[in-house]
């Protein structure tokens, strides 16, 4: 994946037969893991507590779920097939969300994986979902890197 152009407009990149592909999987793929219940309060849970850290695990929840509509829609719109490969064009704001997006993903194979301070390595005897939350992870990161550095 290339940075072509940038400018008011936004951002025109050039990805390759597989990137194009594993661009649109990691998007399906989203979200990878229940959304895990925030709480609020470490102690004692009262009536507005609890009340709050609902409503707080209903918006989280919704949040996620327009955050792949959006980039559903936006892959859909932006990311165009081409003969050697993809073409995708970003505004600001779908930059954003396919960022936002991709970091969720990277975050939650990183909580899948048992939060390993080496990103690089694998445990020694990995299960099929080890490998396949690090290979998300790994490729969520090639994402978000090209496209903040272009």
């Amino acid at each position: 994946m290339k940075l072509l152009k940038q400018n008011e407009a936004g951002w025109k990149y050039e990805l390759n037969q597989n990137e194009g592909i594993l661009l649109r999987m990691l998007v399906a793929e989203f979200p990878l893991t229940a959304a895990t219940a925030v709480k609020i309060a470490r102690t004692g849970a009262d009536a507005k507590s609890a009340e709050r850290e609902r409503l707080l695990n209903e918006s989280l929840a919704q949040h996620r779920l327009e955050v792949k509509k959006q980039a559903g829609k936006l892959l859909a719109a932006n990311l165009k097939a081409g003969e050697a490969g993809w073409r995708l064009s970003l505004s600001a704001k779908e930059r954003e969300v396919l960022l936002q997006l991709l970091n969720d993903i990277r975050v939650e194979s990183w909580h899948a994986l048992g939060e390993p301070e080496d990103l690089d390595t694998l445990p020694p005897h990995p299960s099929e979902t080890d490998l396949r939350h690090h290979n998300l992870m790994q490729l969520a990161g090639y994402f978000e890197y090209t496209i903040v550095e272009g």
